[in-house]
């Protein structure tokens, strides 16, 4: 299922190495992961998300603020009973760790991120999973093989999905609804601009399923900052916002996300 980022040759692992025909190695870490990643594909020193929003974003969810959204994600790809599993742009593994704890039929689960952070922090937190740092756009996995592709949040490459997913595949994508985080854009934004919900036409797939989830939350101040850090917001902040964490100690929030299922035609 793993190909080599330089060549494209198949991966076999033995040990804690893997390697392909053509002489290419890449060792695992410690922690369990492998960086697949190949210097010339790097765009930065250190791509992808910050450590410091992964850690916000790690705090955020470990206080159980989405568990409502795994839920939702697993409870749509129970009926499908998908084998292979991909999750790309997974981050620091939150919603990989939920598959592999109810997927129980899948074979393997494998998450895929450019940061090396987020990956490191997803092989800590879920053993059960492969991880591997890598770029959405050149997905170290072989042609026509994965049954589902997960997509919170991430950006892709829509031929790079075709590739590695198999006639019939799924992809589950979750992107923010309308009103997501309204009262915390409300705060930053003069105009607030509903998220557009429209489904997006992917050349090759075919929503099948769309629906909307959304949960209302309080939360305490160290979580609201971590919330603050974890969004683009975090660069966004104003003295309006600031004073508001300062000055409260818990902040009503309201969280609304669109499921959509797509199937490979």
């Amino acid at each position: 299922m793993i190909i080599c980022p330089i060549c494209q040759a198949n991966l076999s692992k033995q040990h804690k190495q893997w390697s392909c025909e053509n002489g290419h190695c890449f060792d695992q870490a410690k922690e369990g992961y492998t960086n697949l990643l190949a210097v010339q594909h790097k765009h930065s020193k250190q791509p992808g998300d910050s450590k410091a929003m992964l850690q916000a974003r790690q705090h955020f969810l470990n206080q159980g603020h989405f568990a409502f959204l795994a839920k939702a994600i697993n409870q749509a790809l129970t009926p499908l009973s998908v084998q292979r599993i991909l999750d790309i742009g997974c981050g620091e593994g939150y919603y990989t760790d939920a598959l592999c704890k109810e997927q129980e039929q899948a074979e393997s689960v494998t998450g895929i991120d450019i940061a090396k952070d987020g990956i490191r922090m997803a092989a800590k937190r879920c053993q059960q999973a492969q991880f591997f740092v890598a770029s959405n756009h050149r997905l170290p996995i072989a042609d026509n093989i994965v049954d589902c592709v997960m997509r919170v949040f991430a950006p892709s490459d829509e031929q790079e999905l075709l590739r590695v997913s198999k006639p019939g595949a799924y992809l589950l994508k979750v992107v923010p609804g309308a009103q997501h985080l309204s009262k915390l854009r409300q705060l930053l934004y003069k105009e607030l601009q509903a998220h557009s919900e429209q489904a997006e036409t992917m050349q090759g797939w075919r929503l099948v399923e769309q629906k909307k989830i959304a949960e209302e939350a309080v939360l305490n101040r160290q979580d609201m900052e971590a919330l603050c850090m974890m969004t683009p917001f975090a660069w966004k902040k104003n003295q309006q916002l600031e004073q508001q964490l300062a000055a409260q100690s818990e902040f009503e929030m309201n969280f609304e996300f669109v499921l959509q299922i797509y199937q490979r035609d």
